[in-house]
This record gives structure tokens, sequence and C-alpha cells, in this order.
């Protein structure tokens, strides 16, 4: 039976995005806030989900029969990730680091199976547009400003977000959605959303995302025969308009307008790699087959804090068995993409894998927005191939949740009061502001 509800979980989750997005109240001047507002939004809809697992028994039978029903390969996998990253969390360099965020992550996983009870709804589909709107409104008013008040646009130069990756962590969830809504309106107009969305691509120079983006649509192009070419011709059209509308908008034309040069070139392409040999490579060497713990990496490394690649993410932190099982899930997640039906859950499917091929060259599954965005869509593509079974035969589940939620809820708590306590390390103007959790600080006694 088919129990899943109407999204008002979801709707909240996309709305919220969609105000932080594009806010006013938090300027690029404290990138701190900026950052970590986006951290604290999260944590507060994980410890509302966990509260909601408590008092709702309701709820939380929901969610038990929802874990019963996964796939058995999967609930074995997910089983065997989760006891070796406690494992090593626990036994690992900085117990008293990693068990809160084991515990954040146990809340999160919580908030997925939350999201796993709703469906993705057409109405939800349209609260992506408002994001790809408030992002490029964060994108064209700090490029403008910087133009014509300053002394000229970057792709630092912009609202709303501390780094213009972590924007294009966002963008990346929804670059297939938007084509989407595109292909299936009958106005013409719903073509300039994923228009806006390529624009800031070409504009923020995100190659990764572009890569990641590209092959989602080949993917799709290459499973759905049958709008293959509509696919293909609506994808080229908006990658060409995009370009057209960041050129003119965007960069480079009004720093030229403003300043008399070209500042910076959409043609200007880079051919490095940015450095991602060398890390992986150090990554690799820093690993340990059990893993370092959570924090391990980032509070030993001299040289790096983030290996931007999901799968030395783990290995770092939990070690080999916990990154073979990912890596096992990822293809599970492939071969269902290619033989599910449903077109939307099909859109759902293809997004994630964008997402999970741009978390291999970016840290797409740490930053806030765009960890929120896989927890989302993550949700509602399990939602659809697991079955709802009754709880009689699952009693003790109620139990591990409940408890799960608890420590999620008390370890959240931990973290956020120690920040707002210490008002966000804001006054050690000295330390670099290097992004995990938080923006800075984040191992204050190394």
């Amino acid at each position: 039976m088919n129990t899943a509800t109407a999204n008002p979980l979801s709707l909240l989750t996309l709305l919220s995005i969609m105000l932080f997005s594009f806010n006013l109240y938090v300027l690029p001047d404290e990138p701190v806030l900026v950052y970590d507002s986006k951290r604290l939004l999260l944590c507060g809809l994980i410890v509302a989900g966990c509260v909601w697992v408590l008092i709702a028994s309701s709820v939380r039978q929901r969610v038990v029969g929802r874990i019963a029903g996964i796939n058995p390969v999967m609930q074995g996998l997910l089983a065997v990730f989760f006891s070796l990253a406690f494992a090593a969390d626990l036994l690992g360099l900085f117990p008293d680091k990693a068990l809160p965020l084991y515990f954040y992550y146990c809340g999160l996983l919580i908030l997925t199976l939350l999201f796993s009870l709703e469906k993705p709804r057409y109405d939800t589909f349209k609260a992506f547009s408002g994001i790809i709107i408030f992002c490029f409104l964060s994108v064209f008013v700090g490029f403008t400003v910087s133009n014509f008040a300053g002394d000229g646009s970057s792709i630092f130069t912009i609202l709303s977000y501390a780094n213009p990756r972590f924007l294009n962590q966002v963008q990346v969830w929804l670059v297939i959605p938007a084509l989407y809504i595109a292909l299936i309106s009958k106005h013409r107009i719903s073509c300039v959303i994923p228009i806006l969305n390529f624009a800031l691509m070409f504009a923020l120079d995100a190659r990764g995302l572009a890569i990641a983006s590209l092959g989602g649509i080949a993917l799709w192009a290459l499973i759905d025969n049958r709008h293959r070419k509509q696919i293909l011709k609506l994808a080229i059209s908006c990658i060409l308009l995009g370009f057209v509308v960041s050129f003119v908008l965007l960069s480079p034309l009004p720093g030229y307008l403003a300043h008399g040069e070209f500042s910076r070139s959409l043609m200007d392409m880079r051919d490095d790699s940015s450095g991602r040999l060398a890390l992986w490579r150090y990554s690799i060497q820093m690993s340990q087959f059990w893993g370092l713990g959570s924090d391990g990496f980032v509070c030993t490394s001299e040289n790096f804090i983030r290996p931007h690649n999901s799968i030395l993410q783990i290995l770092l932190k939990w070690g080999m068995i916990p990154a073979l099982c990912f890596v096992a899930l990822c293809l599970i997640l492939l071969k269902q993409v290619w033989v599910e039906r449903s077109y939307r859950y099909r859109i759902i499917g293809l997004s994630l894998l964008s997402g999970l091929a741009y978390s291999l060259v970016s840290s797409v599954l740490d930053s806030p927005f765009s960890l929120l965005m896989a927890s989302l869509f993550t949700g509602w593509f399990c939602g659809r191939n697991a079955l709802q079974k009754t709880t009689d035969k699952y009693k003790w589940l109620h139990g591990m949740i409940c408890l799960l939620a608890l420590l999620s809820i008390v370890s959240i708590a931990y973290k956020v009061h120690i920040r707002v306590d210490n008002n966000f390390y804001i006054h050690q103007e000295q330390e670099i502001m290097r992004p995990q959790f938080w923006l800075g600080n984040n191992c204050p006694d190394k």
C-alpha cells in the first residue's frame, strides 16, 4: 500500500533554501554568518524531524515500516556503513569531536526517512524555480553592485553564499529538474529557469558543475529513447542562451561597460586541475583502513582541509569498508534509475547521480544546503522503491529510532551551543576561514 503523503516538510525545506539564497540581512562582509546560518538551518530541520519522530508514534511507525521495507541488500550495506562509521568515530583520533558529528549524520538519516514518506509533487518541482531565480539574483545583484559601485566583479562578489562553489553545489541538484519542467510545460516562459541556471554556471566558471550536469543530461538522453531529441535540443538551446544571458547581464559585458575592460572573460577557460590530483594523493596517503574518525583529517592535515571527493572523504573518516559500501549503494542507484518507469522519479534519480558525480570533485556532501538537497532527493527516490511494511515484527526499531533521535538532538544542541556561546568565533580575525561543519574554528584547540 502506498502511504506517501503530501509534502509539507519538503516544501518547508525548499522555501527555506530559497529565502537563504538571496537575503539582504546577512551580507558578504560577514562570511562566517553567511555560511554558519545555513548550517544552523539544516540543524534546525534535523532537530525538528527528530522531535517529530519522538512525539508522533504514527509517524515513527511509518518510518520504521519504511526501514523494514528497504531492499535487504541495501539494509545490509547501510547497517555495515553506520556500524563501522560509529566504530571509527569512537576509536578514532578525536572521539569527542567525532561522536557528535556521527549522531548529526544519524539525525540526517532520520530526516531522509521522513522525506521518503512524501511524494515529489509538481508543485514541489515548481519550488525549484524559485531557488534558481533567487540564486541568480544573488549573483546578478552582487556583480552589478561590484561593477558599477566598486572595483569590478569576480566570482566571489555574490550575495548569500560565502563561496561561489557552495552556490554551484545547490545548482547541481536543479539542472535536470529545471529542464524537465521546461520539457513538459506548455509555456515557453518555463525555459527561462534552466537558461538562468546555465547562465550562473558560465558566470561562476563552474567546470565541475558543468561536467557533472552535462553527464547527467547525456545519461537522461541515453535512457529516454522517446524524448531524446527533445531533451538534447532543449538542453543545447538553454546552454547557448545561458551563455548569452551571462555575457550580457553578469560577465564580462557589465564589467566592460563599467570599467572599460573585460575583467573576466567567459572564454578564459582554465586547463589546470586546481591541485585536485595532489590533494587526492595526499588524502590516500593519510587514510587508514579503519578510518581516522570524523575531523581526523582536518585536525591533523597541515596542507588541506577537505579531499573534495566523497569517496575519499568517507575513506578518511570511516575507512575502506564504508567507502566500498557507499560505492555499492551508488551502483545500485544507477541500476534503479536505468530501470525506473516513472518519469518524475527518473528525474529525481538522475539528479541524484549528477550530484554524486559532482561530489567526486567538490565537497557537495559537506556543504549545508547541498547536503540538505542530497537528503531530500535520496528520501524521495528511496521512497519510491521501498515497501511500507507493518511494524509488528520490528518493535525494537522503535527504540533504536528514538535513541538515535534523542542523541542527535543532544549532539546538535551541544555543537550549536559551543558555536553560539563563542559568538561564532568571529573575534578571532587572524584565523583563515576554512569551511567544515562551521566556517573556521572547527579544531580550535589544534
